[in-house]
């Protein structure tokens, strides 16, 4: 039986407990860096401040004292619902720009990729195909799109950037393989069985998930492989950098004041109700006048606003009672309507407003004063935010610290 007829079977049997290591090209001569890298020793202490406001969530786990400092709150999602996901396409590797690569197109729409290697990673290879095939479709798309220059550009910067992404990915997968213990590499063998069956519920049977996957240029293996590196580079990298992540009080609210005037302070909005009596409409502008006074007069003495302007108005939001939701001071099309609109209480409707093409009567629905978001609404997100930030350029240092301690060759003119 072939390795997918094994993996199929496995999946169904067992919890999909696929293949191990495909044997590579050979212990190859590494290159090390002169020293150990930030990540060779003990994480990073963390900063003897913590955020103290901060509620602990379900699920947030309490770092233990390191060396007699206090208790920092870990991020929440930092270790057990993995909110955390590097981005390692962002990782500005030393790769350097090559030629546009050869992607032709058969008469059946079907594209063709001759495959070869573009690098050699320690002891595993990365091919044209490994960069080239996931994206199939779109480069189907981009040729039909873009004109023969941008499709060249777009399948260059691709290149550039999915060949580093897949440097990263096999360092860190090198790694974390070399510290997967058992329990571990069953756990993810069970996750990898339930997503292959996920997936074939989805298409609807294991044979059309193949005919799927054979259209876009892969196989059920070559799909589950990915799904099994990036579920294992995931893991090792929450595991092993994002408990040195910390944020401080203090640090959040320098961020907070920093970004404060830019992101919350909230204008006061009010709730527009609007019904517009169009001039063009009638033989003579009085007449569009004494209609709008009218209305506006029975909307003063208490009637519905909104099913008066059912009736009467002309505008976008008429077959929603005149609603155009709330608005900020000068955000509104016409200049008169909005001048008017910020001089009224709640609940109030105005004089007649006369613009250039028509007679409006508005009303202020509702009245939201401005303010200023307070740091204890938004400082869970900031947290999230600086950590996120910080976790990724942690990942992006542990990398190019590997890059450093590695064998990495290159083969642009393969491109």
């Amino acid at each position: 039986m072939n390795r997918l007829g094994l993996i199929l079977t496995a999946a169904v049997a067992a919890g999909c407990g696929l293949g191990r290591d495909e044997p590579g090209l050979g212990a190859l001569e590494p290159r090390m860096a002169t020293t150990g890298g930030e990540f060779a020793t003990d994480p990073t202490r963390p900063e003897s401040e913590v955020n103290p406001s901060r509620r602990l969530e379900p699920g947030d786990r309490v770092a233990m004292p390191v060396r007699g400092g206090p208790q920092p709150v870990r991020p929440s999602g930092v270790e057990g619902d993995g909110r955390y996901e590097a981005r390692l396409q962002d990782v500005p590797l030393p790769v350097p720009s090559g030629p546009t690569p050869l992607v032709a197109e058969e008469a059946n729409g079907r594209v063709w990729i001759a495959d070869t290697i573009l690098a050699e990673v320690n002891d595993e290879v990365i091919t044209r195909e490994d960069i080239f095939g996931p994206l199939r479709p779109q480069i189907r798309q981009w040729r039909q799109d873009l004109e023969p220059e941008e499709f060249e550009a777009r399948c260059r910067n691709v290149a550039d950037l999915k060949l580093r992404e897949a440097i990263s990915e096999r360092l860190v997968a090198q790694e974390a393989k070399r510290s997967l213990t058992e329990a571990q590499t069953q756990e993810l063998d069970a996750t990898l069985g339930q997503i292959l069956k996920d997936l074939v519920a989805e298409a609807g049977s294991t044979l059309l998930l193949e005919e799927r996957l054979k259209a876009e240029g892969s196989t059920v293996e070559q799909r589950m492989d990915r799904e099994r590196r990036r579920l294992l580079i995931q893991r090792f990298l929450r595991e092993r950098i994002a408990p040195t992540v910390h944020v401080t009080h203090s640090e959040l609210l320098d961020y907070y004041r920093k970004v404060r005037d830019e992101r919350y302070v909230e204008p006061t909005r009010i709730r527009l109700r609007l019904i517009e009596i169009r001039k063009s409409e009638f033989p003579d502008e009085a007449q569009a006048r004494a209609l709008a006074g009218a209305v506006c007069a029975r909307a003063l003495g208490g009637e519905d606003f909104a099913k008066l302007a059912e009736r009467y108005s002309r505008d976008a939001m008429a077959e929603k009672g005149g609603d155009w939701g709330y608005v900020t001071e000068g955000a509104f099309r016409v200049r008169a309507v909005d001048q008017v609109l910020f001089t009224l209480r709640t609940g109030a409707v105005g004089p007649v407003v006369d613009a250039a093409d028509a007679f409006y009567v508005v009303k202020a629905e509702d009245r939201r004063d401005g303010r200023i978001v307070p740091f204890t609404e938004v400082q869970n997100d900031l947290e999230r935010e600086i950590s996120d930030a910080r976790y990724n350029e942690r990942v992006s240092r542990y990398i190019q610290d590997l890059y450093r301690k590695s064998y990495v060759r290159i083969r642009r003119e393969n491109l």
